[in-house]
């Protein structure tokens, strides 16, 4: 089995999704990714790794036609957090006089979709099922797992994030740059893709 052969792909779609616009773009075209992965790259699985909405039927139709065109996916449900507003104190060192104040908790929603990601790339690879893999992700959690897939299974690992345009370059974890350093694994720029699948008012995933 040659490399290219042997070529799994794992998107962690929210992280490309804040990535994708700090670099100056609207949406995701993944039908285009997915093309663009399996034709020129020759993967022969896309894991797509997302938070979904439960009663987003739109939402749900854009899913479906995405696993009929090839993405595996590992979908995990979006929780809600509202905003809230948490009480505390704060004591005055000269009189002691207590002031009550209220600290205001923004709302906010989460899918973390890490451990799943992790779990697939280490089960697949212990199968022996890819030679090499890409990520799409600049998140420093994955470093122990790049770590193990280089150095432990010999595997071959490409990392795609940014690495040019500010701000989105602060996405991409500097514990990565070391290991691009170490050559651990090779970290390229998302920047230099995104045109060939990303574009502002045209169809994708986005939340």
């Amino acid at each position: 089995m040659s490399k290219r052969d042997g070529l799994f792909v794992f998107i962690d779609a929210e992280n490309m999704r804040k990535a994708v616009r700090e670099c100056g773009y609207q949406k995701i075209d993944y039908r285009k990714l997915y093309k663009w992965l399996t034709e020129t790259k020759g993967a022969k699985r896309v894991y797509l790794y997302a938070g979904y909405i439960e009663d987003d039927e739109a939402e749900k139709r854009k899913f479906e036609s995405l696993e009929k065109l090839g993405y595996i996916l590992r979908l995990k449900e979006v929780q809600k957090y509202p905003a809230t507003e948490q009480p505390f104190q704060v004591t005055c060192e000269n009189c002691k006089h207590v002031n009550h104040r209220v600290r205001k908790i923004e709302g906010r929603s989460k899918a973390n979709c890490d451990s799943e990601l992790t779990l697939d790339v280490i089960n697949q690879g212990s199968r022996g099922r890819y030679s090499e893999i890409i990520v799409f992700s600049g998140d420093g959690d994955f470093s122990k797992m790049y770590e193990y897939v280089s150095k432990d299974m010999k595997r071959k690992v490409l990392v795609f994030s940014p690495m040019q345009l500010w701000p989105a370059r602060l996405r991409t974890s500097q514990k990565l740059r070391e290991l691009d350093s170490d050559g651990c694994l090779s970290l390229q720029p998302l920047e230099t893709i995104l045109p060939k699948f990303a574009a502002k008012n045209k169809t994708g995933l986005r939340r």
